[in-house]
């Protein structure tokens, strides 16, 4: 049956380490998230439901909390950023242990932060926003800023932004041909994948907060008409499962998706418009000259 609001934090604990146990005892946030949805039924509206501002999504931020506590209770490891690993004990605890060593974790913290051990309380407290929301999401606040300055941009301006990165990640030829009538092809390039390989590319951008569902996939799919090799769909926004499992139908042109934020993270390590040093710095005036 399918539900009607997200669970509450403590009541992911169970459906994540299923989850977890379902993938055969590690996963990235991507797999875990849409893991868990579906072991939970959640809707699309529910599952790409935001967390604030964006990009990530409320139920990322909740299961983000699971995790940092099955971590801190030794049934979980980050061995690198994104990806998540059951310990030997993780993998055999029952519901039971698994609640009570949580619970145990968390009132060792309580006890930690009020004697003033900040050391194993960490900076802030339990029940700030961040500091509950996993290890990952610690410094995603420029995300979101970064986000929010491309929501403010005009779409053409948008679309030349995505052709300067797609220059930068290694595009050739590329061209804004967004204009009316162009049935959502807004640029196309060339991709040399080595000396002897290239590939032809159809893209089509989307500048919004909402979500990218299946009947956007299939316009675009019918708007490559002219002979290509692949096509790219990139959004600030999210897409729904049913956007997912269309762009990779068998026996249809493969599209590759690029969501919020996969977006600002490929301008991050492209440091357009960013400032990579020991923090990132965004630069909203880079987005103003488009």
């Amino acid at each position: 049956m399918t539900m009607n609001s997200l669970p509450r934090r403590f009541q992911l604990v169970k459906p994540v380490v299923s989850a977890f146990r379902d993938l055969d005892g590690s996963a990235d946030n991507a797999q875990l998230v849409e893991k868990v949805a579906e072991l939970l039924d959640l809707s699309d509206e529910l599952v790409a439901q935001l967390h604030g501002d964006g990009p990530k999504t409320e139920l990322y931020y909740r299961i983000g909390w699971v995790k940092t506590w099955l971590k801190k209770s030794g049934m979980l490891n980050n061995p690198q950023r994104g990806v998540w690993v059951l310990t030997k004990y993780g993998r055999s605890a029952t519901e039971e242990e698994i609640e009570e060593r949580i619970n145990e974790v968390r009132r060792e913290y309580r006890s930690s932060r009020a004697s003033g051990n900040t050391e194993d309380a960490g900076e802030q407290g339990e029940d700030a926003s961040v500091a509950e929301e996993g290890d990952e999401t610690r410094d995603d606040r420029w995300q979101s800023e970064l986000l929010n300055a491309i929501l403010q941009m005009e779409p053409s301006a948008f679309e030349r932004l995505i052709q300067l990165l797609l220059r930068r990640l290694g595009f050739s030829d590329v061209e804004v041909t967004g204009r009316s009538g162009d049935g959502g092809i807004d640029l196309r390039g060339i991709f040399k994948a080595n000396r002897l390989l290239s590939f032809r590319v159809l893209v089509q951008c989307k500048r919004y907060r909402g979500t990218v569902g299946p009947e956007e996939i299939r316009g675009f799919r019918g708007a490559m008409t002219e002979q290509t090799d692949k096509g790219v769909f990139i959004t600030s926004g999210l897409y729904t499962r049913g956007a997912k499992e269309e762009a990779t139908s068998e026996g249809k042109p493969p599209i590759d998706l690029i969501d919020g934020e996969a977006l600002v993270e490929l301008l991050k390590d492209m440091e357009m418009g960013v400032d990579v040093r020991e923090k990132v710095t965004v630069h909203r005036n880079y987005f103003l000259d488009f």
